[in-house]
């Protein structure tokens, strides 16, 4: 099998999936390209954060997630504080109305897999996260080479 045809396809998947779910965050006020709805879910997952941590967390550059970051505190939705231990370092929270916008990316993700994952049976889901995470680790490994 050409391993290019795999590539291909995990992107047109993965292009594909955006497309399906970006109406409904359009519909919520967030932009999907900027990485309004994953900035979102990963502080309503793991909580306050500095920028950095969300940038590594959300898999975005520092100043990519700077602008979005500013964008969301100018919306309302993050709260964006000096960090006590590191002045040079802004901790980034979600503020109430965040939290609200937050629980509905949560849904609009949940909605998203259930239509994806639907035809697959569970041992199926489980044989393929194995594989996910055998390429994750070989690629982790390449990075450390």
């Amino acid at each position: 099998m050409e391993k290019s045809k795999i590539r291909e396809l995990w992107f047109q998947i993965n292009a594909a999936r955006r497309a399906a779910l970006r109406p409904y965050f359009q519909e919520i006020g967030l932009k999907v390209g900027q990485g309004q709805p994953r900035i979102l879910n990963s502080l309503r997952k793991y909580g306050t954060m500095t920028q950095r941590e969300l940038a590594d967390r959300c898999f975005v550059d520092v100043t990519t997630i700077s602008r979005t970051v500013d964008r969301l505190v100018k919306a309302g939705l993050l709260r964006k504080e000096i960090d006590p231990s590191c002045r040079r370092s802004c901790l980034i929270s979600l503020t109430e109305e965040g939290r609200e916008k937050a629980e509905q990316v949560k849904e609009i993700f949940e909605k998203g897999d259930e239509i994806w994952w639907e035809a697959f049976e569970e041992e199926e889901l489980e044989t393929f996260y194995r594989q996910l995470q055998k390429m994750e680790e070989s690629l982790k490994g390449e990075q450390t080479k």
